[in-house]
């Protein structure tokens, strides 16, 4: 339920956004604004709490967006998330919008877990292969997970893609057990 309210929301903001050619700093606004509140547990929990009122929420809103430099585009639909009681879902909206945006401009995010570092080269036949799988323009966030012994495992939104070593074990394993 909340997927479906948080991308209602994004889709709207990306219209918006896109109609007034601000696509990238609204994400940079959005990206900045739920760092904030989650750096901060008391503005979590006063965004939460329906003891607070909507104008108060938006007075924190206003002071945060502020301080931020946030355009009045983004401070006003965050604004209207308050009014809306939609405020504690900012982050479903956020991540809504920067999915959205990626699937409008063919682009995919990919997080990539292996067992030691890549070089450069391993990385860009990664990259290839990725795209050439997906059809889109593929972004890799690269992490090391020494866990993994050796291999790769790709992730794009919810399809995983595992050639890891302690995969192909935990298979083989499975295959002789039964």
């Amino acid at each position: 339920m909340i997927r479906v309210i948080a991308k209602r929301y994004a889709g709207a903001l990306a219209d918006l956004s896109e109609e007034k050619k601000t696509v990238d700093m609204t994400q940079a606004d959005l990206a900045a604004f739920v760092e904030a509140v989650e750096a901060h547990p008391d503005m979590q929990r006063l965004f939460a709490s329906p003891v607070f009122t909507a104008e108060d929420k938006k007075a924190v809103i206003r002071e945060l967006a502020a301080k931020l430099k946030l355009q009045p585009t983004t401070q006003r639909f965050i604004e209207h998330l308050a009014e809306a009681g939609r405020i504690r879902y900012v982050r479903d909206v956020s991540e809504a919008f920067q999915a959205l945006i990626a699937d409008r401009r063919n682009r995919a995010s990919v997080r990539l877990s292996t067992a030691a570092p890549l070089n450069n080269g391993d990385l860009a036949e990664i990259k290839k292969r990725l795209e050439a799988i997906t059809g889109k323009t593929v972004d890799i966030n690269a992490q090391v997970d020494p866990a993994l012994i050796g291999g790769a495992k790709a992730q794009i939104g919810s399809v995983i893609y595992d050639g890891t070593i302690k995969n192909q074990l935990a298979k083989m394993r499975e295959e002789l057990v039964n």
